[in-house]
């Protein structure tokens, strides 16, 4: 009997460890989710594109506290152009799928992120120069 309240006990007290392990350090960071930026979209304007194709996309975002935001944008391939919450992106000469991703902080360390994703088609040649 000893050796089952003893296991019971250990697998409580490891527990009870890892939970106060785990806020205490989600707060000492002071990067909590509960405070970083609240990012409700990532809108592309064009989610399909040609080769050297390009479309604006747009980062719909708000702070817990109402502090400004920063916007920092950056892809897997392709150009950014511009800067704060709407960008342009011009496509690679590649085709696939291409993230866009824009990371939003309020200045205080509170980081969110969220990823677009375009992707760049092969043109229908029935449709291009005669």
């Amino acid at each position: 009997m000893h050796k089952y309240i003893n296991i019971t006990i250990t697998i409580l007290m490891s527990i009870i460890f890892i939970l106060l392990f785990s806020y205490g350090c989600g707060n000492a960071a002071g990067n909590s989710e509960s405070d970083s930026p609240i990012i409700t979209s990532v809108v592309a304007e064009h989610n399909t594109l040609y080769p050297l194709g390009n479309t604006s996309i747009t980062c719909s975002a708000v702070s817990r506290d109402g502090s400004s935001l920063n916007y920092r944008w950056s892809c897997n391939d392709g150009i950014i152009r511009g800067e704060g919450p709407t960008i342009n992106w011009e496509a690679p000469r590649t085709y696939g799928d291409f993230q866009i991703i824009v990371q939003v902080d309020d200045g205080k360390g509170h980081v969110a992120s969220k990823t677009a994703i375009v992707t760049v088609i092969v043109r229908d040649p029935s449709k291009c120069c005669r």
